[in-house]
């Protein structure tokens, strides 16, 4: 087992928003001519084609404004979801980005495209006073550069009370045609599709796949080797059939297991299960037996009710009442560095392997390396060990400066890298709006290519703030004397404890030829950055 010894220090970041914002003015005036940056906000609530123009309306509206106004439009953000709802990432992206400064004034059509929740338009509202950010609604009901907010708290209710008495019209409506036997879900069954409310068999391979997973459970196999096999045979997935934006091509256990439990497939419609507590909320509470809707023969089954049955004893003779698996010293602590999973202890092997291999095979993952845990202990004991003794060590000690000078140079070095990756990939950002705005590329590409960037961009950030940490332990003059201190009960130690694990090691993670990179939370005089 080869070592190699790194380290990363963990941040704890924790953004708040203050809940008593100062009232003493709503929000100041931009001094002198100085042009306002402008930011858009154009919302719809599903993805159909017809609301997809409505975006693109919205968005010409705001540009013919922005223009008679002189105002320079420096982002587009857009969301396909309910406004009730506060966890839309073009909002939330709206929000980081008033609060890093980055516009003065929000345009949106009116306040329910930015929020038709109460709690939210008020936070919203808040956020924005606290940045000295205008809101500008084109319906003129909110206008904080001329000071018309009088009935900002009028229309967050009315928007609000208006979602809930839609909601509540939504749900008697699906519930009458549920009852007459119509299907009133988003997303049919997979192996189904459904034309006018009814359920049809699909003219692929998904009734199929279905079948066999009847079959093959019948005949013994386990969920999670279901599943396995079909990642591995690359069979589509119910969210890949489905076309949504977040599909994983991996199969799960659940899954298998839901389709195993789904009445749906004996030719019975089971509806209203489950609903929304509120309008404010994606919570959702499971309804009484009562209130759920079933209507038999509904639809053409793709397995029989016998079968369902058969299966539905074989899942209860089969559900495990053993107690939970014990938690080893290295879970959420060892990782795997090809696939970034988990590393699980495996009993039959006395040791951890990889969890993405062990779930989803080597269509995912090839890492099948063993790590056993006693001689994993005696590594990092004996590498901590090691490095106290060295701390004691006189000369050591006088040639220390030296090694942090040049430790200082090598994270200055990494974080100018950091600083220049973030500028190009802002700057980048700017240039696909603009290409947007020249219709080089569509909405979609330029929503695609955004939210990417701000993935790229966080993680930069992730990494700048932890070599920012490094580079204050190197400075600290009592530096021997603290990394001395935290290792000094290591020293004494026969074994290795969870305390002192957790409170020396970030992570480790293990390459698929078993080599083992200890991430530390402290910065390591011997190793390189």
């Amino acid at each position: 087992m080869n070592l190699i010894t790194t380290q990363l220090r963990p941040m704890n970041v924790v953004n708040t928003i203050p809940t008593n914002p100062p009232t003493s003015q709503y929000f100041t005036t931009n001094g002198g001519d100085r042009v306002l940056r402008c930011a858009i906000y154009a919302r719809v609530s599903t993805e159909m084609d017809s609301q997809r123009t409505s975006i693109d309306n919205q968005i010409d509206l705001f540009r013919n404004y922005a223009a008679q106004n002189d105002w320079e439009i420096v982002e587009i953000y857009t969301d396909k979801q309910s406004g009730t709802k506060g966890n839309r990432p073009g909002l939330k992206t709206l929000i980081e980005d008033g609060k890093a400064g980055k516009f003065d004034v929000i345009l949106a059509k009116e306040l329910s495209r930015l929020a038709r929740n109460g709690r939210l338009s008020y936070e919203l509202r808040d956020i924005c006073l606290i940045n000295n950010i205008h809101i500008v609604c084109l319906d003129n009901s909110i206008n904080t550069i001329t000071g018309d907010v009088q009935n900002f708290g009028l229309f967050a209710w009315l928007y609000e009370n208006e979602s809930a008495t839609s909601s509540r019209r939504n749900k008697a409506a699906k519930r009458t045609k549920a009852n007459r036997g119509l299907f009133v879900g988003s997303n049919p069954p997979y192996g189904y599709y459904s034309e006018n409310g009814q359920l049809k068999i699909r003219e692929d391979n998904t009734p199929e796949i279905i079948r066999r997973i009847f079959r093959e459970y019948l005949d013994g196999k386990g969920m999670d080797s279901i599943a396995k096999s079909f990642t591995a045979e690359k069979v589509p997935t119910p969210s890949q059939i489905a076309n949504k934006s977040n599909s994983s091509p991996l199969w799960h256990a659940t899954t298998i297991k839901n389709i195993l439990n789904n009445q749906h497939y004996c030719g019975d419609l089971v509806q209203n299960r489950t609903e929304t507590v509120s309008v404010t909320t994606t919570k959702r509470r499971i309804l009484e037996v009562d209130k759920i809707t079933i209507q038999e023969n509904t639809h053409e089954p793709i397995i029989s009710k016998e079968t369902f049955q058969a299966v539905k004893k074989m899942l209860q003779s089969r559900t495990r009442t053993t107690t939970a698996p014990k938690k080893h010293l290295f879970t959420n602590v060892l990782f795997c560095e090809n696939c970034q999973k988990g590393m699980w202890y495996k009993a039959n092997q006395k040791g951890y392997r990889c969890g993405g291999n062990i779930k989803h095979g080597d269509t995912f993952c090839l890492n099948r390396v063993v790590i056993r845990e006693k001689e994993l202990k005696n590594t990092i004991l004996e590498d901590l060990q090691e490095l106290f003794a060295s701390i004691q060590d006189e000369q050591f000690i006088k040639s220390l400066q030296k090694r942090l000078d040049q430790k200082k140079v090598s994270i200055t070095n990494e974080l100018t890298k950091i600083k220049n990756k973030a500028n190009k990939l802002r700057t980048r950002k700017k240039d696909y709006l603009d290409m947007y705005a020249d219709k080089i590329i569509s909405r979609e590409e330029l929503i695609e290519y955004r939210e990417k960037i701000d993935q790229d961009v966080a993680e930069l950030e992730k990494s700048k703030n932890e070599y920012q940490e490094k580079l204050e332990e190197c400075e600290s003059e009592n530096y021997a004397i603290d990394l001395g201190k935290k290792l000094k009960e290591v020293s004494l130690l026969s074994e290795l404890t969870p305390q002192v694990l957790h409170s020396l090691v970030n992570k480790i993670t293990c390459s698929i030829d078993g080599n083992l990179r200890i991430h530390y939370n402290f910065v390591n005089p011997f190793q390189e950055t």
